[in-house]
């Protein structure tokens, strides 16, 4: 597939997406002209504090990124982390997904000069990560809705679709990591036989020496790595909840903590497990939007807060990640 073909199919991917945002999104949009007043008393040091904690959030993923890279005495800086971080998440939405966006955070922190192990690691382990500390958070909000039955069957279902999911790999990754005598042949066929299928060369004993080093990160990470990394999780979804708790108080609701959680986490993951749709674009928003109203937020409120949050989390990154990658290709091309 050649250049101007692959340029034509991530624009249509990107129409496609902002049409499916757009048509999911009008119902809140028309509850938004419904409740004007709200928007008319927004307080506006609380909103410049949640565009801050959002900035934050993303500072926090940069930092995870580098933490990783530190195990290997690996770093780059501060800044292009961020950059990477918004470039593959764009990336993702429109190709691949987390696929996507882990080969091209993968390719750029190669071309940063960073090992290939340490590159390896630094663009997988933060989507896994952060997909685990969603299910986390959310866990306390699915156990509160299930006790006063307010989580509607597809709510359920997906949940439980989700965690089987993550259980299973889990237990896949526990036989890998700890079982490593009896997984390894095994492993070493199933990579065999995805490179058969893609119709690729394969090298054992290259899979064999990039297994061994996954095995070495993976010790290296348990045994004296791991809090630096997990404080990076904590300032990417610490921040992340504060913005969401500022734009309430924005919208001049004080909401209280525990409310706040129960609203934030299910929708966060209900817009992960709605695979085709990228960045769970219109799920999170009304399902968000619906909790928060079943918790005794107003609507206008809710409306307002919720899609003001989405706009600087997701969207306005979003969107600002797809200049950013033709520039990074551009640093990367310097620098070679």
């Amino acid at each position: 597939m050649n250049k101007n073909t692959q340029k034509v199919l991530r624009s249509v991917f990107l129409l496609v997406f902002f049409g499916v945002g757009v048509y999911l999104l009008l119902p809140q949009l028309n509850s938004v002209q419904r409740s004007m007043y709200v928007l008319k008393n927004l307080k506006y040091w609380a909103l410049a504090l949640a565009v801050i904690c959002e900035t934050m959030s993303y500072v926090g993923s940069g930092y995870l990124i580098n933490s990783l890279l530190g195990l290997f005495n690996d770093r780059v800086s501060l800044w292009r982390s961020i950059l990477i971080v918004l470039a593959s998440a764009s990336i993702g939405m429109v190709a691949g997904g987390m696929v996507g966006s882990s080969a091209a955070s993968f390719q750029w922190l190669k071309n940063s000069k960073a090992k290939a192990q340490s590159a390896a690691m630094a663009s997988t382990l933060p989507l896994l990560m952060n997909n685990l500390a969603v299910l986390i958070i959310s866990l306390f909000g699915v156990i509160y809705l299930l006790f006063v039955h307010e989580m509607t069957k597809l709510q359920i279902i997906s949940f439980l679709f989700i965690l089987i999911i993550l259980v299973l790999v889990i237990i896949v990754l526990y036989l890998i990591l700890y079982k490593r005598e009896k997984s390894f042949p095994i492993l070493v066929k199933v990579i065999e036989w995805i490179y058969k299928r893609i119709k690729r060369p394969f090298n054992e004993e290259r899979i064999t020496r990039q297994l061994n080093e996954v095995f070495a990160a993976w010790d290296l990470l348990l045994s004296k790595g791991w809090k630096k990394p997990v404080l990076g999780v904590v300032m990417c979804f610490g921040f992340d909840i504060a913005s969401l708790f500022f734009l309430f108080v924005a919208a001049n609701k004080f909401i209280n903590p525990g409310v706040l959680l129960i609203g934030y986490g299910l929708p966060l993951l209900l817009g992960k497990a709605a695979l085709v749709i990228p960045g769970g674009v219109g799920i999170i928003e009304t399902t968000m939007v619906a909790l928060y109203e079943k918790l005794g937020v107003t609507n206008g409120v809710a409306v307002v807060a919720v899609l003001s949050y989405r706009l600087i989390s997701f969207w306005i990154p979003s969107i600002m990640g797809f200049p950013v990658i033709p520039y990074l290709n551009h640093l990367t091309t310097e620098q070679d």
